[in-house]
Formats: C-alpha cells, structure tokens, sequence
C-alpha cells in the first residue's frame, strides 16, 4: 500500500437471507481507508504479519450497489 496501488473492493454482505455486493472504484481509495492491525506476536505461525482494516465511513457515498438491496 505504500506504493499507492489500489484494487477495486467488492464488499459481500450477508444478513441472513439478504444478500447485497457493493463496489469501491479504486480511484476512491486512499491511505486514510485503511487502519494497521497490532503485528502478531513472535509466537504466532506467521510472526509480525500485519493486517488492517477498512474504515468505510468516509466513502460511504463512492460505494455503489451491484447486487441486493441498497443499505
């Protein structure tokens, strides 16, 4: 993510038989959408791998749905 190379999102929702895919054009994605995970611990499988997670809040607008019931 450095580099600043984004991919289009596709978000799968599910509630229980409710069904919706939403789409995030990768021009709408910026360093701000994404939040560090604490790395894992030298004891874990995969030591000091370092996830993240979407912070959506701010693009809610930019987000289409392709499929289901719009939120």
């Amino acid at each position: 993510m450095k580099a600043g190379i984004y991919f289009p999102l596709f978000l799968v929702l599910v509630a229980g038989r409710k069904r919706a895919i939403y789409y995030l054009s990768a021009d709408l994605q910026d360093p701000s959408l994404l939040k560090r995970c604490k790395p894992l611990s030298s004891e874990a499988h995969r030591a000091g791998w370092q996830g993240f997670h979407y912070l959506l809040g701010g693009v809610k607008a930019g987000l289409v749905c392709v499929y289901g019931i719009k939120a």
